[in-house]
């Protein structure tokens, strides 16, 4: 309970402290949510498909779809927030795994793939024993109306996530054998499944 509470207090603080952050970045550098309301307010859960679907989720990602907020909106970088499993103990050093993001067109259509280690982005590089605020900046993406954002976790990690009640209109699973797009409702039992809404956020100008 306490490190659940620690967490929450630090997941505010990053999501409060993107903008700044961002704004280090450029002046005119704005910030997209996947999410509205009062985060502290949101039943938040950490979740990896992989250990919920299997061996397939290795090419599922969770999927956020976004509205840019003008024509030809660059898109310079996608936040989580995320914990590998690092404890601070040798034993619990994770191992090294390769996670992706994605920049997909309202078509679905890749505009761009980021591909690399977990280890220099998440807890184990920073000491971090709890949820941490995983950062990767990109190269300015243009984007104009709605696009994804497609983060594949890989059992790497796992990612904060929000519990609705009913199936979310922005968050999805990516399939990409057949390039398709699955409601983010996860199976929580025999004939039972929770819709989630991935927590995530974008930089751009």
């Amino acid at each position: 309970m306490v490190l659940l509470i620690t967490a929450l207090c630090l997941l505010v603080l990053f999501l409060t402290g993107i903008s700044p952050a961002a704004d280090a970045q450029s002046p005119k550098s704005q910030i997209i949510y996947s999410y509205e309301g009062n985060i502290t307010d949101k039943d938040i859960i950490p979740v990896s498909l992989l250990p919920v679907i299997g061996p397939p989720a290795y090419f599922f990602a969770e999927a956020v779809k976004f509205k840019a907020p003008k024509a030809d909106w660059k898109v310079n970088g996608v936040q989580l927030y995320a914990w590998d499993g690092f404890k601070g103990s040798n034993d619990s050093i994770p191992m090294e795994r390769i996670i992706a993001i994605e920049i997909r067109d309202k078509d679905l259509n890749l505009l761009y793939k980021f591909a690399d280690s977990q280890l220099p982005y998440t807890n184990y590089a920073r000491n971090a024993t709890i949820m941490y605020p995983f950062t990767v900046n990109i190269p300015q993406i243009s984007v104009s109306d709605e696009f994804y954002v497609c983060f594949y976790d890989r059992g790497a990690i796992v990612v904060a996530s929000e519990r609705l009640n009913e199936t979310s209109k922005n968050s999805f699973i990516y399939i990409e054998d057949g390039n398709q797009l699955l409601p983010a409702n996860l199976l929580t039992g025999e004939n039972l499944s929770t819709p989630m809404n991935w927590i995530m956020a974008v930089s751009g100008k």
